[in-house]
């Protein structure tokens, strides 16, 4: 009988090897040699993936903007004097524009920054949102880095701002109050870190039916080379170049290679009939859309994202909408309010009016 290693060889079969590559980036905090801040993801790329998923998952950009305009409500006041109904800094950014850019970054990435600028006497002259996904830290988080630069391979420090970390009972000029969501790391958390594998599979998805479409629905294949049977480095070579181009979520399709001794040595293709998918990936992702609603512990309905259940009526919205305000968005705009109460020494510094479908009186959030 002839041996297995025999028969194989006989073969001389190759398979493209089913390759899982994930491009996910962990939150990994990594001190940086010559420096003090400590890097955010690999090669600091963390907040970058972040927003490259809020930029590319449907579900996750609707659930994101749509809790930021929960948070700003119907509207956002600025108490203080001298900022009363004025802008807050020389941008001429308002009350309401700074509130939604915190909530922005706290959704996105986890937590916000507030930049304290004070006069000549000590006192607070204006107040900015700094982006997030520009900011790093220290262990201590009592220095912080600024940067748009920090995917270059070998940032110098000339391309870094640094700033003082906001102390109670100092006054500092130029310094930085950071709210984040996890105290015990460096960085935040996002709420949706838990359903990162679901949001991957969303973007997935719509790459593959996109590139299934540009393909012409091309179905997978089988090419078989009958000209002989090349070394096994060479036979490596061939099955990575095709790999490389035709394979995969890009190119909607699966590809096995076969080496014959001959056949005229003709190369031929044989194609496969391949059933229909579309149940399948219709139910994946229904299921990648809950786990990221779950994350968040919102309702679709909420964010003009229909279920099954179509009778969603404004009383049903209205009893949604009453839990995921409670749990979500009005702890959000308390954290937003202390951290400005905090930033400027005086209590309710700022005033969100709630969002409501039909302007109903109900109390401010300071």
């Amino acid at each position: 009988m002839e041996n297995s290693n025999a028969t194989r060889e006989r073969m001389a079969f190759a398979a493209i090897s089913p390759i899982i590559e994930s491009n996910i980036v962990l939150p990994t905090e990594t001190a940086v040699r010559g420096h003090d801040y400590v890097s955010w993801g690999e090669e600091n790329s963390y907040p970058e993936y972040l927003l490259d998923l809020f930029k590319n998952v449907p579900t996750l950009h609707s659930i994101i903007s749509g809790s930021v305009d929960y948070v700003v409500g119907d509207d956002v006041i600025g108490n203080w004097n001298p900022w009363e109904g004025k802008a807050m800094n020389s941008r001429g950014e308002s009350a309401r524009e700074l509130v939604k850019k915190c909530a922005y970054n706290y959704f996105l990435y986890g937590g916000f920054a507030l930049q304290i600028i004070r006069n000549g006497l000590g006192e607070v002259a204006e107040v900015y949102v700094l982006n997030t996904r520009f900011l790093r830290a220290n262990k201590n988080c009592d220095v912080f880095y600024y940067s748009e630069k920090w995917c270059d391979r070998y940032i110098r420090s000339e391309k870094m701002i640094i700033y003082p970390s906001w102390m109670a009972g100092e006054k500092q000029d130029n310094c930085i109050l950071f709210v984040k969501n996890a105290n015990e790391q460096v960085y935040p958390s996002p709420l949706y870190a838990a359903s990162v594998k679901a949001c991957e599979i969303e973007k997935s998805i719509d790459e593959y039916h996109l590139n299934e479409i540009n393909n012409g629905f091309a179905p997978s294949v089988m090419i078989n080379f009958n000209n002989g049977r090349p070394t096994d480095d060479i036979k490596k070579e061939i099955e990575k170049s095709v790999q490389e181009k035709f394979a995969g979520k890009s190119n909607a399709g699966r590809i096995m290679l076969s080496w014959n001794e001959s056949l005229a040595n003709r190369t031929t293709i044989d194609q496969f009939s391949v059933q229909d998918y579309g149940a399948k990936y219709e139910a994946l992702s229904a299921h990648s859309r809950q786990q990221i609603f779950t994350a968040f512990r919102a309702n679709p309905n909420l964010f003009g994202i229909p279920t099954d259940n179509l009778g969603f009526s404004q009383e049903e919205y209205q009893q949604a909408f009453k839990l995921y305000n409670r749990t979500q968005i009005q702890p959000v705009q308390r954290l937003i309010c202390d951290a400005f109460a905090t930033a400027l020494g005086v209590e309710g510094s700022i005033t969100i009016k709630p969002f409501t479908l039909e302007r109903i009186g109900e109390k401010d959030i300071q």
